[in-house]
Parts: structure tokens; C-alpha cells; sequence
């Protein structure tokens, strides 16, 4: 079978070949375009907005100059709670202790998890005194301990 496609493709008229070439060179585009180069501007797409949410949560966590934010007078288990489930972060663990309060979550998203301590202190005028945060196997998800207070 040696040299078969070519003696196929000799026997061709030059148009068919032509047009054979054609198809071949536009297959090879679609190619690279379906596999290659889209997947690459997905992922700069991607990286672009992890990129732009890591630098508004630090912005944020870095803003001394906010406004203080309200005292909320319910009981800590309350807010936390609350706060926690509107988020759909589920608790592990509370230990409250006067004005502070220590939490565990479990398997948490870490992007879900900045934005609802930040939520906690522009809402409840709680913040993160003690946070400890373990990286689980899945990407993007942690274990955090927390000791957050008013």
C-alpha cells in the first residue's frame, strides 16, 4: 500500500486536487481553531476574572478608610448563621465567647468565602481576627477556622 494516497491523489485532474488541498487547509484551521485556540481564550478569560475578584477583595480587606459598619444587636449565632445560609456556606461549628465567636466550615468555596466575610463586616460589623484556612483537594475549596469579632 506504499504510496497509495499519492498515486490516488496523481490521479486526481489538478482542479480536484486543488479543491482536495482546500478542504485539507480549511479542516487544519477549524482544527486549531476548535482545539487550540479557543480553549486558550477561555482560560485567559477565566484567569482574567479570578484576577479582577482577587484584586476587589483585596481592595476591600485593605480599605482602612470604610465607614464603620452598623453594630447588628442579635445574639452572634444568629448573624452568623444567617449570613452563613445566605451564601449557602455551611457550618461546621460555633463558639461563641462574649463579643467574638469561633467557626468552622467545611469543604467552602474560597472565592464564596471572601465575599461573605466581607459581607459580615459591611453588614454586622464583624471581621476575621483568626482565620486558618486549609487547602482541600477539590480546586478552589477550603476548610476555615475563624474567630471573628464586633
Amino acid at each position: 500500500m506504499t504510496g497509495s494516497i499519492a498515486d490516488w491523489l496523481m490521479e486526481r485532474t489538478p482542479r480536484e486536487r486543488w479543491l482536495l488541498g482546500m478542504g485539507a487547509a480549511m479542516v487544519l484551521v477549524w482544527v486549531a481553531i476548535t482545539l487550540i485556540w479557543q480553549p486558550v481564550q477561555s482560560r485567559r478569560q477565566d484567569a482574567r476574572q479570578q484576577i479582577a475578584f482577587y484584586d476587589r477583595a483585596l481592595a476591600a480587606l485593605q480599605s482602612s478608610d470604610a465607614p464603620a459598619a452598623p453594630v447588628d444587636a442579635r445574639a452572634l449565632n444568629a448573624i452568623v448563621t444567617e449570613a452563613a445560609a445566605s451564601f449557602d456556606l455551611t457550618i461546621r461549628r460555633l463558639e461563641p465567647a462574649g463579643e467574638r465567636i469561633r467557626v468552622t466550615l467545611d469543604d467552602a468555596a474560597f472565592q464564596t468565602l471572601v465575599l461573605w466575610l466581607e459581607a459580615m463586616d459591611r453588614d454586622s460589623g464583624l471581621r476575621a481576627t483568626e482565620l486558618d484556612l486549609s487547602r482541600r483537594p477539590a480546586p478552589g475549596t477550603v476548610n476555615a477556622i475563624m474567630v471573628l469579632e464586633q
